[in-house]
């Protein structure tokens, strides 16, 4: 795996950053008005890993690849009548194939322009996509990517955020709506908390059981 563009390089206005992946598996970190198509899985060549438009937002993409893939060192056992033998394993989980819109933007609504283009490819660990909400000062900030959102609390009725306006599984293309209707399926809305329709089917029970 080898890699060029180690420096960091200052982007014109409108431009996104872009990890492109060639056909001599050469990765390239670089400005680009426009995205190439994005990877669908590990063997694809000359296409787009990850573009997106916010400083440093190729960082996580890079440290997925670095942490996620690693190899064995060789091992030889030599005997005196032997031939010589050398044994090499390799293990590789860079991601499932599976991808995320992968933004962030501070505004009421402002998740709706969200660019399709601005995608991140999900690992093992990673199953689901969100669109966050959450309070910074007085403003609120939104966040898309891949992540394991199970349990946590949906954006629904009087919740205050932290919450999730769309918690959902992770396919080859992003499950985000971006729309903002709310998206969270019941596996992700699982927690230690008790709806409150049932907390108050409890107490009319308890009620009755009482008069009875």
């Amino acid at each position: 795996m080898m890699y060029s563009s180690q420096n960091d390089t200052l982007c014109s206005a409108g431009d996104c950053c872009q990890l492109f992946k060639s056909m001599d598996m050469r990765y390239t970190a670089s400005c680009t008005s426009s995205c190439a198509d994005s990877c669908v899985n590990a063997s694809q060549t000359n296409c787009s890993v990850n573009c997106c438009n916010s400083t440093g937002c190729l960082n996580d993409t890079f440290a997925s690849m670095m942490m996620t893939t690693t190899v064995a060192a060789p091992i030889t056992t030599t005997t005196s009548q032997a031939t010589p033998t050398t044994t090499t394993s390799t293990t590789t989980t860079v991601n499932n194939g599976n991808k995320c819109h992968k933004d962030t933007c501070t505004g009421e609504n402002c998740y709706t322009g969200f660019k399709a283009q601005n995608i991140e490819m999900c690992n093992s660990s990673q199953p689901h996509c969100q669109l966050k909400k959450e309070t910074v000062g007085s403003a609120i900030r939104w966040t898309a990517g891949c992540t394991n959102c199970t349990g946590q609390a949906a954006c629904k009725g009087s919740t205050q955020p932290p919450c999730n306006l769309e918690c959902c599984n992770a396919t080859m293309t992003s499950c985000l709506r971006l729309n903002g209707t709310l998206n969270v399926p019941s596996f992700a809305t699982r927690g230690p908390h008790l709806h409150t329709e049932v907390i108050a089917s409890f107490i009319c029970l308890l009620v009755l059981s009482l008069l009875v």
